[in-house]
């Protein structure tokens, strides 16, 4: 009788990479990770976070996820490229403008900086989803801030001096508030108000007519929890 004996290869979990953990830890620096290590894991190897750190701020990123933004903005722009080739035989009126406004979005994508930014939560130790490590991961925790920086869409850009018991809309009417391009509904100011960083949120134009049904259909909902 033939027999076959297939013998796995070695597998080292002794090392698999290095992580750089700057910032706001009692001991920032380079680590060394071991397959089954991880981000909380070497969080702690660190001595964990100082008094002054702001963990809802931290950036983490990862080399790999870099080449998928990358390879993804190079796709968006192949589209981009195919939808100029069907403005091209239309006779509409400021075709050509579309045509060039277009050539240069997508020109944009193709040189755009990638970060290779993942969202991570720091202070939440997840045993169903543990965030494992690849080599050349890199964490910044920031100092809390002293000062919020309020910019783009409002009356004046500014700094205000951060407080816990401020809200998002007090530092934009320390700004002159919104500008008539960010009106935001009033039906929908109060989960603006409680954003925190690393959360992503989008905007819809809607009518008049639209935002007061919304603000209509918000305050019978809060009349029916009433007793």
């Amino acid at each position: 009788d033939r027999y076959t004996l297939n013998i796995p290869p070695l597998v080292n979990d002794a090392e698999a990479g290095i992580i750089t953990i700057n910032g706001e830890v009692q001991r920032p620096g380079d680590y060394v990770f071991s397959r089954d290590d991880t981000l909380h894991d070497i969080i702690e190897r660190a001595g964990g976070l100082t008094s002054v750190a702001y963990p809802l701020g931290s950036i983490f990123t990862r080399e790999g996820l870099k080449d998928q933004q990358r390879a993804t903005n190079k796709m968006l722009a192949n589209q981009l490229d195919q939808a100029v080739l069907q403005l091209s035989q239309s006779d509409r009126e400021g075709a050509a403008d579309q045509i060039s406004a277009v050539l240069s979005y997508a020109e944009q994508l193709r040189l755009q900086d990638v970060t290779g930014r993942l969202s991570v939560n720091i202070l939440m130790r997840e045993r169903s989803s543990p965030v494992y490590l690849q080599s050349g991961d890199t964490l910044t925790v920031p100092k809390r801030p002293s000062h919020i920086s309020v910019i783009g869409s409002v009356q004046n850009d500014t700094a205000v001096s951060y407080r816990n018991d401020k809200a998002l809309l007090d530092y934009v009417q320390a700004a002159g508030g919104y500008t008539k391009i960010a009106c935001v509904i009033s039906a929908d100011l109060g989960a603006l108000g409680r954003l925190r960083p690393n959360l992503k949120i989008t905007f819809e134009m809607v009518t008049e007519k639209e935002a007061k049904q919304a603000l209509e259909a918000k305050s019978a909902r809060l009349r029916a929890l009433m007793p």
